[in-house]
C-alpha cells in the first residue's frame, strides 16, 4: 500500500506542474464567467443559464482532463524510460497502474472541486441563490470523472494514446447517448440493429446515470434546478460507477502486468 501511494503522490505532482491541466481549467473556468454573459443576455432566466451552461462546462472539460490525462498516463513513463527505473525497485506492476490511476483521480476531483467552487461564487458574487442539488450533481460528475478515468487507463495499458484517446471519448459518446442511439439504429436498419446495440450499451458505461438534470426519471421531471433524483438514487449510481471503474481498473492491471515493456 505504501508504495501505491508513493506512486500516486508522485504522479499528483507531475500533473499539478502540467501545463496541460492547468490549461483546461483555465477554459473551463472561462466558460463558467461566459455563462455569466449568456445570463445577462436572457429574460428574467440568469441564474438558469448561468448553472446550466456552468455544469455543462464543468462536466466537458472534466471528461476532457481525465481523457488526455488517462491516455498519456502509462505511455509517458514508457516513452521516458522511468518505468525500468521504478519496476527496479521491489514495486509489482499492479501497484504502478493502481497508483498512477489514484493520483490522476485525485488531480482530476481536485479539479471539478475548484470549477465547483468558482460557480458558487459567481453565483454568490452576482448575488443569485445557490441550487440546492448542486452538490449532489457535482458527485455525481465526479463519479462520472472516476469512470472516464478508468476507462482512459484501461486503454492506455494496451493501446497508443491516440487510439485510447479515441476509445475512449467514442464510448463516453455512446454511454452518454446510448439510449438514442439504439433507437436510432433500430429505426435506421430494424429491430435487429437496436437489440445488438441494445446488448452493446450492457456492456458500455451507462454515462446517462451521471448527467440527469433536466432529463425524466421515476416517472417524474427532475432539474437541478427544481426537483433532483432522490438521494438513494445517487447513492446507487455511484455505487455503479465506482463498481465499473474498479472491474476497468482490475482490467487494466492484468493486461499491463502481461505487456512486453522492453
Amino acid at each position: 500500500m505504501s508504495a501505491v501511494l508513493a506512486i500516486a503522490r508522485s504522479t499528483f505532482r507531475q500533473l499539478v506542474r502540467d501545463r496541460l491541466l492547468y490549461g483546461i481549467v483555465f477554459f473551463a473556468v472561462a466558460m463558467l464567467f461566459f455563462g455569466l454573459v449568456l445570463g445577462e443576455l436572457s429574460l428574467h432566466e440568469e441564474r438558469r443559464v448561468v448553472v446550466d451552461v456552468g455544469l455543462a462546462g464543468i462536466s466537458l472539460f472534466t471528461t476532457i482532463a481525465a481523457t488526455i490525462a488517462g491516455v498519456n498516463l502509462l505511455y509517458k513513463e514508457l516513452d521516458r524510460k522511468t518505468l525500468f527505473t521504478v519496476l527496479s525497485k521491489p514495486i509489482a506492476r499492479w501497484q504502478f497502474v493502481a497508483g498512477k490511476f489514484a493520483g490522476l483521480v485525485v488531480t482530476i476531483l481536485l479539479a471539478l472541486a475548484l470549477m465547483g467552487a468558482v460557480l458558487v461564487l459567481i453565483l454568490l458574487g452576482k448575488g443569485m441563490s445557490v441550487p440546492a442539488p448542486l452538490p449532489p450533481f457535482l458527485a455525481l460528475n465526479a463519479v462520472e470523472a472516476i469512470v472516464v478515468t478508468s476507462i482512459a487507463v484501461f486503454f492506455s495499458s494496451f493501446a497508443t494514446p491516440f487510439m485510447s484517446g479515441i476509445f475512449t471519448f467514442g464510448l463516453f459518446l455512446i454511454g452518454r447517448n446510448g439510449d438514442v442511439l439504439a433507437e436510432l439504429a433500430e429505426r435506421s436498419a430494424g429491430k435487429a440493429a437496436g437489440l445488438l446495440f441494445g446488448g452493446l450499451l450492457e456492456v458500455v458505461p451507462n454515462l446517462y446515470l451521471f448527467y440527469p438534470s433536466g432529463r425524466m426519471f421515476e416517472e417524474g421531471y427532475r432539474s437541478v434546478h427544481a426537483d433532483f433524483v432522490p438521494l438513494d438514487y445517487v447513492a446507487w449510481s455511484a455505487l455503479y460507477g465506482l463498481a465499473y471503474a474498479a472491474c476497468l481498473l482490475l482490467l487494466a492491471m492484468a493486461i499491463f502486468r502481461r505487456r512486453d515493456v522492453v
